[in-house]
């Protein structure tokens, strides 16, 4: 089932996080290896408030998490117009339930959940063939790449991307 985030799911959250930063470097990949330097128990505290984060529940066990926020610093660095719409961060899912559908649910509900006055962003390292792929396949269309990450905006008309 998914459902909205509650503060008692912060500790839950943030260590499905820690664990998929923790296998991406294990693979070599410095993608999220910021989640290992900062404090991400506060880090998942502050998305619960500031924002929506959904979470997958299965049987009282939090197993997967989607956030979508108001833009930040992050954003305010990859967008030209950061200040605007609303953004996806922090997907991830337990290792137990790849390939299951469980990101795809996520997904699909937070465009639900979404004020739709807003663009929707999200963005991905730029070399991750996956998401590169992925995103597309629920309306997202590439925008830009800058700093190393490719950025995407939801429903835009694709004769406005780069």
């Amino acid at each position: 089932m998914i459902r909205l985030a509650t503060k008692r799911d912060a500790k839950h959250i943030a260590h499905l996080i820690e664990q998929r930063a923790v296998a991406l470097n294990e693979t070599g990949s410095d993608q999220w290896t910021e989640y290992l330097e900062l404090d991400l128990l506060e880090r998942v505290r502050t998305d619960i408030a500031t924002g929506s984060v959904y979470v997958y529940d299965q049987h009282g066990f939090v197993l997967a998490s989607i956030a979508l926020l108001p833009p930040d610093e992050w954003d305010h660095n990859l967008w030209e117009d950061g200040e605007r719409g609303q953004y996806i961060h922090r997907i991830v899912v337990s290792e137990q339930l790849k390939g299951r559908g469980v990101g795809q649910q996520l997904m699909q509900h937070v465009l639900r959940e979404a004020d739709g006055n807003e663009p929707i962003r999200l963005d991905c390292v730029a070399d991750n063939e996956f998401l590169n792929e992925y995103y597309p396949r629920f309306g997202f269309v590439y925008v830009d790449s800058r700093n190393g990450y490719n950025t995407f905006e939801y429903g835009l008309d694709e004769s406005v991307s780069a």
